[in-house]
């Protein structure tokens, strides 16, 4: 059901930008990699224009966003000495505590290459969460490109440990979202994203299985999808979401993922179409979003990832050769009725018969339809 819902979080606001900014002018011309008369329009381009969320600059150093800076600068000089059109970013900052990804990001794209931001997010921090140390996440898309020459834009993750303001809640106290909440969620959430995360927390806490609620952004066709689940009774669950929400030619441009003290977790994703779509309409995919979420929730990642990422199959039928796949591992008969003879010819009490038999068996298993052959054919 689609209900109509206000922005949910409140706007990050970095009062020290501008003289923080300064001093990244200064870093960056010490450094002497960027010409001096270039430092300001890439500083100034990259604070203003590239509209990246004010939660980056709160959170990293002058050294840091110089540095990124800098290797921007570079990718594009790079991309141009390439006569190549397309500009490819990825900076990392990683730590037991926290950390930053910083990438170019298609709209509406999975990301195919080896190195994938959000699947080392699922492995490293989210798939990890419970009630004793738990992460939550903020990501934001940017809403300018990178220059002027270039039309890619920045996908920003920021991960952080929580501080629970209940760390060991009470069986009275961890259904009250206010006492299970990590203490930056409650100081950027709205009224109404407590009331709505209330709810999803209640549900949580009383079934078994995510629960997933949809929303109207008013003035817009923006969506907001909730899901709510319990910690650890899924994994790679965020990034195979964007796989789903990129089959049907959607995008986020805001995305949440918060950790509760009472086991619970809810993710929180701001859904948009693409331009130009050949997809149904947002207002029909999101409900088959929402369907597929609770598929994706049992069975986030199969051996057919890729075609589903690439969109020549579908979710439904990603998993369905997944389920042949294992079908035919555990009931095709590998060893064939030969062997069934020759097993009732051996002799049952020769240990020498019963080795050869076990070596036999071994190599016919291992050897005729292995697991990697099964899968080609499929």
């Amino acid at each position: 059901m689609c209900r109509r819902d206000s922005s949910g979080y409140n706007v990050n606001v970095f009062e020290g930008k501008q003289e923080q900014m300064l001093k990244v002018c200064e870093h960056i011309q010490e450094t002497g990699f960027i010409p001096k008369e270039l430092v300001q329009n890439e500083v100034t381009w990259f604070y203003g224009n590239l509209g990246i969320d004010d939660m980056y600059f709160m959170l990293e150093s002058v050294d840091t966003i110089a540095s990124h800076i800098i290797a921007l600068y570079g990718s594009k000089i790079l991309a141009f000495t390439k006569s190549d059109h397309t500009l490819d970013v990825n900076l990392v900052r990683e730590t037991d505590e926290n950390a930053v990804y910083i990438h170019t990001s298609r709209p509406g794209v999975s990301q195919t290459i080896e190195y994938q931001p959000e699947k080392s997010i699922d492995e490293k921090y989210l798939d990890i969460s419970n009630k004793e140390q738990a992460f939550r996440l903020e990501t934001y898309r940017s809403s300018g490109t990178v220059s002027s020459s270039f039309d890619a834009q920045l996908r920003c993750y920021f991960v952080a440990k929580c501080d629970f303001v209940q760390p060991m809640p009470s069986p009275e106290e961890e259904s009250n979202i206010r006492l299970v909440s990590d203490k930056i969620f409650l100081s950027k959430a709205t009224e109404n994203t407590l009331e709505v995360y209330q709810k999803v927390i209640n549900n949580v806490l009383s079934r078994t299985g995510p629960v997933i609620e949809v929303f109207n952004i008013e003035g817009s066709r923006e969506k907001r999808l909730v899901i709510g689940y319990r910690q650890r009774s899924t994994q790679h669950f965020f990034s195979a979401m964007s796989d789903l929400y990129h089959y049907y030619d959607l995008y986020s441009s805001r995305k949440y993922v918060e950790q509760f003290s009472n086991g619970v977790t809810i993710m929180c994703l701001y859904l948009n179409p693409l331009a130009n779509s050949r997809s149904p309409p947002i207002e029909h995919s999101i409900y088959q979003v929402m369907k597929e979420a609770s598929l994706i929730y049992c069975l986030p990642t199969t051996p057919l990832q890729s075609f589903f990422q690439t969109k020549v199959l579908s979710v439904q039928e990603s998993i369905y050769g997944y389920v042949c796949w294992i079908f035919c591992q555990h009931f095709l008969n590998r060893l064939g009725n030969e062997y069934s003879t020759l097993a009732g010819i051996m002799d049952a009490n020769n240990s020498t018969h019963l080795e050869v038999l076990t070596k036999l068996k071994k190599r016919l298993r291992s050897d005729t339809f292995t697991r990697e052959y099964v899968l080609d054919i499929i």
